[in-house]
């Protein structure tokens, strides 16, 4: 009796020693920390999922940030810029420069400030510009004169194309003179020129242009030259079409650039429809990882599309039409300015975006002078009733006529 009453006083001591914050030790006794618990549900007896599980608690999710826009560049392009006898002459009738036997700057007055206006224009110039020892020369063997050349830098062209069926009108010394008067151009107002090259290692080296930190990458190719070939002993390079060289190229070009853009010399003269070939050669391009496709050739007017590959879309304009001619019909006086924005994003995408196109009119009167190009917006109805289509060819249009024809082609893509 005394053995279990002594230990029931031991029982109690202790007791109030640990309410006191004393061990048995003589120790502070440390509480442990408040765990905050799940109940788990009941579970089945034997489930061998029954053994608790400690409660984790995760952060909370958060999304990635949204890509914002960090560079936007404007482009602009406009087709075959056809140099006929009546044109240059007209520019000499109109040089009032001592210093220029030509001035082509009045033809161009109504849209210089919308070229200037674009970050980069390019210009398909569908003739040669060989030097005056060549002399003067229309269709079918052009040569034009190169103060044309210094009117398009300064009316802000920052790309042009000479890669076309009239490239080799004035065989190898034409070209090589074409091309020396381009990179003079590059020289002295920063053109870039594509198309013609020296040899074999110039036409491999990309050409590239970079605005506000995107490379973008020049390609150009031509159907053909008119049955014409430069002589087997000349190095000058004629980049015609040929799918190893394009698939070749692009992988170059995909190696140091952001953006790839092609031109290109395709398709049938004066048909408004998109032939099989240019089909196929697109989709070539397309599946290559060709951004955009210029075209050019046909000089009227053919649709602009998106063409789906693996690597995404790419976006083509068919045909430009003309923007500069003396042709016959009224369609080749209808061409036009395809627009739209090289885009790129924080996650690194590059892409196009903003496609449009602003349709303009070439006018020439029933004496082939007073050339002039208007946007078709504001071609006036007068000059319709004078033009040299009309008054020499029995092709006339009215504006009406002409926004018509380019709204069927166009569709959405028309900007009014």
């Amino acid at each position: 009796m005394i053995r279990k009453i002594l230990s029931a006083l031991l029982c109690l001591s202790l007791t109030a020693l640990t309410a006191c914050g004393i061990t048995a030790c003589g120790k502070p006794a440390v509480s442990e920390p408040e765990v905050t618990r799940i109940t788990a549900p009941t579970l089945a007896e034997g489930d061998p999922s029954d053994t608790p599980v400690a409660s984790i608690t995760q952060p909370p999710e958060t999304e990635p940030p949204e890509p914002v826009e960090e560079a936007r560049i404007s482009f602009l392009a406009a087709g075959d810029n056809v140099i006929h006898p009546c044109i240059y002459m007209d520019a000499e009738r109109r040089a009032t420069d001592e210093t220029r036997a030509y001035n082509f700057r009045p033809m161009y007055e109504d849209v210089a400030d919308y070229i200037a206006g674009f970050d980069l224009a390019f210009i398909n110039q569908e003739t040669l510009m060989g030097g005056d020892e060549l002399g003067l020369s229309g269709y079918p063997r052009f040569n034009s004169p190169q103060a044309l050349g210094y009117d398009l830098c300064e009316l802000g062209f920052d790309i042009v194309n000479i890669a076309n069926n009239h490239m080799v009108d004035q065989y190898a010394k034409g070209l090589s003179g074409t091309i020396d008067f381009w990179h003079k151009m590059e020289d002295e107002f920063g053109v870039t020129m594509l198309g013609g090259y020296y040899d074999a290692a110039d036409y491999d080296t990309i050409r590239l242009i970079e605005r506000e930190g995107v490379k973008i990458a020049f390609l150009s190719y031509t159907y053909e030259t008119n049955g014409l070939r430069l002589p087997a002993s000349s190095e000058l390079v004629v980049p015609y079409i040929d799918d190893e060289d394009i698939i070749r190229q692009c992988a170059l070009a995909k190696e140091v650039s952001d953006f790839l853009i092609v031109s290109i010399h395709w398709g049938v003269e004066n048909s408004t429809t998109v032939s099989a070939d240019q089909q196929r050669v697109a989709k070539l391009l397309a599946e290559n990882g060709t951004d955009v496709i210029i075209g050019h050739h046909p000089h009227v007017l053919q649709r602009i599309e998106w063409i789906e590959s693996d690597y995404g879309e790419t976006l083509c304009i068919y045909s430009l039409g003309n923007l500069v001619s003396a042709m016959m019909s009224w369609q080749n006086m209808v061409g036009g300015f395809f627009t739209f924005d090289i885009v790129r994003m924080s996650d690194g995408r590059v892409y196009a975006d903003n496609v449009g196109f602003t349709a303009t009119a070439f006018y020439y009167g029933p004496s082939y002078f007073n050339s002039h190009i208007y946007f078709l917006s504001d071609y006036p109805a007068e000059k319709a009733a004078t033009h040299g289509t009309k008054m020499l060819y029995n092709s006339p249009a009215t504006p009406d006529d002409m926004r018509n024809f380019a709204k069927k082609i166009m569709g959405d893509f028309l900007l009014e």
